[in-house]
């Protein structure tokens, strides 16, 4: 590990499906690490978390008024930039080197490493998703919107060009010295006021953290599983299958829904040509989540 703190930290807000899989995520960190770092759960439930893991020595809710998690939304009130909001207080609370990850991931390694490297000045974004005007068409079309706009937040101008680089935001590390997240906030409300989509917030995070040092990706020691909303509700149903019972099950039975598997088979699916899409529909071949057996 490195001198400085560090902080491993979860946004877990809102529903008991968000709950079950930042609880699978962080038993799979503790799989992985060789010497665990702190845990910062940002959530309005504490007390669900409290059941599972106990007085967990290792393991901090920060307290956060209601009025907090509201101004975090920004003025376009958007769920997403709660994540900024958390890495700006956590900035400001917990000094040391900060990597937020979202809960719909799983542990493949220990992530020291990237600890090192936000030691080291580095920022740390989950996975490059190329440079926005050569990208999916989404991104595409975002860039038609936002060329050449310049956004100001602060004394810093931000304009989208050819070379903007979009980053998938499930995994961001950097020094806590260095966190005014709260700027990432202005400008995604800039962005969403330009052109309304969700990618916003991770297209400012990127923009952001692309003006503080070079960003390095997480991918190898994590993976985010972002596409499958569908598992959601049987790791909520596994939880309450196992609430009170070995911890050990239900991190087993949630491992044998294969989730890495299910991510690379409906990204595939999600890439054929619309036209194969529509007619594996109409022959009922379409990607669907397998039903789990318990």
């Amino acid at each position: 590990m490195t001198s400085a703190p560090c902080s491993i930290i979860y946004l877990a807000y809102g529903s008991e499906e968000l709950q079950a899989e930042a609880l699978y995520s962080i038993l799979s960190y503790y799989k992985v690490a060789q010497q665990p770092a702190q845990l910062l759960i940002y959530t309005d439930s504490p007390a669900s978390f409290n059941q599972v893991f106990g007085d967990h020595a290792g393991i901090i809710y920060p307290n956060v008024t209601p009025a907090e998690w509201q101004s975090w939304r920004g003025s376009s009130n958007k769920v997403y930039l709660l994540k900024a909001g958390v890495l700006s207080h956590a900035g400001r609370h917990y000094p040391g080197n900060l990597l937020f990850v979202d809960t719909d991931t799983i542990w493949l390694a220990d992530p020291a490493p990237l600890f090192t490297h936000i030691e080291n000045g580095q920022c740390i974004m989950h996975v490059s998703e190329g440079r926005l005007a050569t990208g999916n068409q989404l991104s595409r079309k975002v860039y038609r919107h936002l060329k050449n706009h310049t956004f100001v937040v602060g004394e810093t101008q931000y304009t989208v060009t050819k070379n903007t680089v979009l980053y998938n935001s499930g995994v961001i590390g950097l020094l806590s010295a260095a966190t005014r997240a709260d700027e990432v906030i202005l400008l995604a409300d800039q962005l969403y006021a330009t052109y309304n989509k969700h990618m916003m917030e991770q297209l400012a995070f990127g923009m952001w953290l692309a003006t503080t040092g070079p960003i390095r990706e997480a991918a190898p020691y994590v993976l985010h599983y972002w596409n499958l909303k569908a598992a959601r509700p049987q790791l909520a149903q596994l939880l309450r299958a196992y609430a009170g019972k070995s911890l050990d099950e239900f991190y087993a039975r949630a491992t044998a829904l294969n989730l890495a598997q299910l991510h690379r088979a409906e990204m595939a699916y999600r890439e054929c040509p619309s036209w194969q899409r529509t007619l594996l529909k109409l022959l009922g071949r379409h990607w669907q989540m397998p039903t789990a057996s318990h």
